[in-house]
């Protein structure tokens, strides 16, 4: 990595320095250069400034951050005792703690920045996949009066919540050509995801059931649901009573946690916990040992991951010739609220707007982010591999309480050879066919008659012939 500008003059300073240490004059010299070009406030030898909160570049957040972002700031506190152990009251004061601990937090300043171009009732969020960092956070809360993103403000996912039901059902063994019913027409798992085909996810939720449901969704980050009377469920501890499969869409979640469920996605099924803080340093710049680390697991299978990004698949072209994967969704209720979350391999990004701010959509505010993380970070275009092929292609989603399927049904269009739907028939159509089978001898042929005399032709209008020929299903009969 190359160092920045006055870093690299620091370090030829100190080379120098320790050269001609024996000089009096030159160290004396020397020693104003070093401290002449570090930059505004920097202490130690990491180069962070002075301040007891810092970009991941270790630049001073603004001033008034703390004012502006105070749920956000209390999350970083809750954080920092969490893992470190540690308090306010040993992080760095100009006056009062000037070799105070400084906290080096996962926060891009450039994605930052941008997504406080964010305006309105609205908020978006950036996780990084495997690692779980959060590269920016912008809640509104100076205009909300409240956090828009976290766990106090959660909000209805309608689709969006539609790749953790697709993920219970490709680690309980189905394909995403799985079939499933909807209300006018059968449909595979990927057609219902890209689709939003409600009726056909809640048939695939009831399936699973809630319970299967939800350790899916807490395995991928999900940390909380509220149910319908707005209180909000623990995922982790197991206590899914009186919440309904058909109504994952309408219990609110937060926004960051769906940043992280699809931070998941992206990175291949590894799911590793959000967080805000990348280092602690002390007065010197050495780093202080968190007592917790990131921790880190597979939380569904690669294959599974892999077919998911599939089934988000969104068009190439649309950011700079690069694969994503993504699901837009709009929740209808008191107001619209509208989402959209997505992913490329190096950021998963979710973004949500309610009232007049939901009119463009989430995507403009998840776009904003993610092509300025592309341009700053130099981000290169991957390809997302394609579906994986792994599972069954499950039609009990369609097949009525007999097992059977519809042979009209859009599944035996699309697959007029398989046996379900070749040898589906009807009893009157037995039936019929059965008769034809019995009238459709050849007759026996008259007997030879000894007179030149013609013999009158049969009576055709016998009750048993008129019978036999309504009911010959046959064009030749």
């Amino acid at each position: 990595m190359t160092l920045p500008g006055r870093l690299r003059d620091m370090q030829f300073t100190k080379m120098h320095l320790a050269v001609g240490g024996a000089v009096a004059l030159v160290v004396a010299i020397g020693v104003s250069i070093v401290l002449g070009n570090l930059p505004d406030g920097a202490s130690g030898s990491g180069g962070e400034e002075n301040a007891a909160f810092l970009y991941a570049d270790g630049q001073a957040l603004p001033d008034d951050f703390a004012d502006t972002h105070p749920a956000l700031v209390a999350d970083i506190h809750a954080e920092l005792e969490a893992r470190y152990g540690l308090t306010a009251d040993r992080l760095y004061d100009e006056s009062a703690r000037p070799d105070g601990l400084r906290v080096v937090l996962t926060l891009d300043q450039a994605l930052q920045e941008a997504a406080e171009e964010t305006s309105g009732e609205a908020g978006v969020v950036a996780v990084e996949p495997g690692t779980g960092a959060v590269r920016c956070y912008y809640g509104a809360e100076a205009e909300a009066g409240t956090d828009l993103l976290g766990s106090e403000a959660p909000h209805p996912p309608s689709s969006v919540f539609d790749m953790i039901t697709a993920a219970t059902a490709l680690e309980a063994g189905a394909s995403i050509e799985s079939w499933w019913a909807d209300d006018d027409a059968d449909v595979t798992l990927v057609e219902a995801v890209r689709e939003s085909r409600t009726a056909a996810m809640d048939a695939v939720a009831e399936e699973y059931g809630v319970e299967d449901v939800l350790k899916t969704a807490g395995s991928m980050g999900l940390k909380g649901i509220a149910d319908d009377e707005g209180v909000l469920r623990d995922v982790a501890s197991g206590d899914f009573d009186g919440l309904d499969a058909a109504d994952f869409g309408s219990y609110p979640v937060s926004v960051v946690d769906m940043a992280g469920v699809y931070a998941t996605i992206a990175a291949d099924g590894v799911h590793a916990d959000t967080h805000f803080i990348e280092r602690v340093v002390d007065g010197d710049g050495r780093a202080v040992e968190p007592d917790q680390g990131i921790r880190t697991n597979q939380a569904i299978a690669d294959t599974t991951a892999q077919d998911l990004q599939f089934t988000g698949l969104g068009e190439s072209q649309a950011i700079e010739d690069r694969d994503f994967f993504g699901v837009a969704a709009d929740f209808h209720g008191e107001t619209t609220q509208s989402w959209f979350v997505g992913a490329i391999p190096q950021l998963s990004v979710a973004a949500w707007a309610n009232g007049s701010a939901a009119e463009d959509g989430g995507m403009p505010l998840w776009r904003n982010v993610i092509d300025t993380a592309i341009e700053v970070n130099g981000y290169e275009a991957e390809e997302l591999p394609g579906a994986s092929g792994a599972g069954t292609d499950m039609t009990d989603g369609i097949a009525d309480d007999d097992g059977q399927i519809d042979p009209d049904s859009e599944y035996c269009q699309a697959n007029p050879e398989v046996e379900g739907c070749t040898a589906s028939e009807s009893p009157s159509e037995s039936a019929s066919e059965s008769e034809t089978e019995e009238t459709s001898e050849e007759p026996e042929p008259d007997p030879p008659t000894s007179s030149s005399e013609e013999e009158p032709d049969p009576p055709t209008t016998s009750s048993e012939e008129e019978t036999t020929s309504e009911d010959c299903g046959w064009v030749w009969c």
